[in-house]
């Protein structure tokens, strides 16, 4: 640990608090579930107060448990998978096996606010300690011999309440930033709704336009499915995963050697449309940048000579597409958008020029748009990074001079 300030301690948490970790009652037993007594796990975590949980169990299956009523101002700290993520009880509440509980021992040594901001800054070292496989973890003797620096009782709680303050201010401004961005999606969606109703540019009328199925308008459907032994080790293997939602960029690109995949492919060229069938990845399109392959939850096709890539691309991220889509998609765990079904979605068809014409517009205010949104990530990352440093500097005693 660097030098600690003047006046201060250093002390393993064992030394300082009692810890406990919970349990979970047999999911066998129906008689130990939905009962009245609040029962948290790592997803009910949320880096503040708790006031209630998802699950409940009953008092017989807290008796044929490891679970136990934890007292309302407990801390909380998870050990597995999403590891240091936090909370403090503001109710009564059992946990399961998962989360660690904090609590002053008699000769209370530390405010519950101080040692929550102290985690807090100690997550990334956490996360760099854990260990396991899959999912990461760490113990509680692993906790219990955090070191912590401790002022006395007074500094800590004046060390709690600047931070306290300091967050609230920048959790407002990430809220405002965060605000921002969704109006200015909402207004890219304004845009494409403009567009395609032909309100978007006064040169444009929709009066002539026609109204086209997109199986009329392109080769939707009509792809092979090639045998995954004759793809080579080099080629583009395409997945839904590896398109960005929010920009429909790629994320990454794959060969197939490392794909490793057993199924048969579709081919797309250079200039298709790739357009994801299956949910959650439904609103995630791509014009292809290269030759490659994709899976089967993947359609790809391209249109013809007189329709541009980028209209229809455009006009499936619009709410029109959205809408038709939501509603033709079929099946229950994981539902998708059927051939015909998207076959039959209506696109309102300008001639060829007016296609360009309404293309360039949306792409120059997009542009705008998307460095705005931009400038916005930085700043809700610089706001973040923010938080960080105040922490550094209370468990460093810089923030002695603020208090």
């Amino acid at each position: 640990m660097n030098k600690i300030p003047k006046g201060w301690e250093v002390k393993k948490l064992g030394d300082i608090a009692i810890t406990s970790s919970g349990g979970t009652p047999l999911r066998t037993h129906s008689e130990y579930w939905n009962g009245n007594i609040k029962w948290l796990k790592i997803s009910d975590l949320n880096d503040s107060l708790i006031d209630n949980s998802d699950e409940f169990i009953t008092e017989i299956g807290l008796k044929n448990s490891s679970a136990k009523i934890l007292k309302k101002g407990t801390l909380l700290v998870a050990m597995y998978g999403s590891i240091g993520k936090l909370g403090i009880l503001n109710t009564e509440a059992t946990t399961n096996q998962a989360i660690c509980a904090i609590i002053n021992k008699k000769d209370k040594k530390f405010e519950i606010k101080f040692l929550f901001y102290f985690f807090m800054s100690a997550r990334e070292k956490m996360l760099n300690e854990s260990f396991g496989g899959v999912q990461k973890n760490i113990s509680q003797t692993y906790l219990k011999n955090l070191e912590i620096p401790l002022p006395n009782l007074t500094e800590q709680k004046a060390i709690a309440d600047k931070l306290d303050d300091s967050f609230a201010k920048i959790e407002n401004a990430i809220t405002n930033l965060t605000n921002a961005k969704e109006n200015l999606k909402l207004y890219k969606q304004s845009v494409l709704k403009s567009a395609f109703n032909g309100d978007l540019l006064p040169s444009t009328s929709p009066t002539h336009w026609e109204v086209k199925k997109l199986g009329e308008i392109s080769n939707y459907g009509q792809k092979k499915q090639i045998a995954v032994e004759n793809l080579k080790n080099d080629d583009w293997i395409l997945e839904l995963e590896d398109i960005e939602k929010e920009t429909g960029k790629l994320i990454k690109k794959s060969k197939f050697v490392d794909k490793k995949s057993k199924s048969n492919k579709l081919k797309f060229q250079k200039g298709d449309i790739l357009f994801g069938t299956l949910r959650p990845y439904l609103k995630k399109f791509l014009i292809a940048d290269d030759d490659g392959y994709c899976t089967s939850e993947i359609m790809p096709f391209t249109t013809g000579n007189c329709i541009t890539n980028l209209y229809i691309l455009y006009f499936l991220k619009s709410n029109i597409a959205e809408t038709y889509i939501s509603n033709a998609v079929y099946g229950t765990r994981m539902p998708r958008l059927g051939v015909t079904s998207g076959k039959n979605l209506e696109i309102p068809l300008p001639n060829l020029t007016e296609q360009n014409l309404i293309v360039a517009e949306i792409d120059k205010r997009f542009e705008v748009v998307d460095k705005t949104l931009n400038l916005i990530d930085k700043s809700i990352q610089n706001a973040k990074n923010l938080k960080q440093s105040i922490l550094k500097k209370a468990f460093s005693g810089e923030l002695r001079s603020e208090i």
